[in-house]
């Protein structure tokens, strides 16, 4: 007599449709978010720990501490209910974004100008001595060495992470490697 496997079918389908449209996503975006946090500026911890992981479909699904101190990683508890991932299964669209909230932290990122701030704590972060003229950028390539400004994150540390492949690999590995579980 043949056996009915569609039962375990249907049930490996369930699977990998989350696997798809949630858990892999949500895994690389911690990848990345732990990434953001080693490569980015630390003085206090503050911008460190200002990022968070949002899904237009699923909501906010994890976030920093929003404190100061060493950064904590942000990682994403749960899955979503089964409702949920059928809704965005059938949108055929799962958009997870990493954003910091921080007052600065397109300052920090080198979007915009920097404005030197009072600041009377050792960094957290080991630095780099320079000058940095007013209105430039944090990690300008003309740091005079024997400036008095300091650096905690390579000059365009964020740009060089995301548009210079490394982001991209970053999801692909993640993405690999939780497929590679499916198997």
């Amino acid at each position: 007599m043949a056996k009915n496997e569609i039962p375990k079918l249907i049930a490996r389908i369930k699977v990998v449709s989350e696997t798809v449209s949630y858990t892999a996503p949500a895994r690389a975006s911690e990848k990345v978010t732990d990434s953001l946090q080693q490569l980015g500026p630390r003085w206090t911890g503050l911008f460190s720990n200002s990022w968070f992981i949002q899904s237009k479909d699923y909501g906010l699904i994890g976030d920093g501490t929003g404190q100061p101190g060493n950064p904590r990683p942000i990682r994403i508890a749960g899955s979503p209910p089964r409702s949920k991932v059928k809704q965005v299964i059938a949108s055929g669209s799962s958009t997870f974004s990493i954003v910091n909230d921080i007052y600065y932290s397109q300052e920090a990122i080198d979007a915009v100008p920097y404005t030197p701030e009072p600041f009377d704590q050792e960094p957290l972060k080991k630095t780099k001595s320079g000058f940095r003229p007013p209105g430039g950028t944090r990690g300008m390539k003309n740091l005079d060495k024997n400036g008095p400004n300091r650096q905690t994150a390579q000059l365009d540390w964020f740009p060089k992470y995301a548009a210079g492949g490394k982001m991209q690999k970053d999801v692909e590995t993640t993405f690999a490697n939780i497929f590679n579980k499916l198997r």
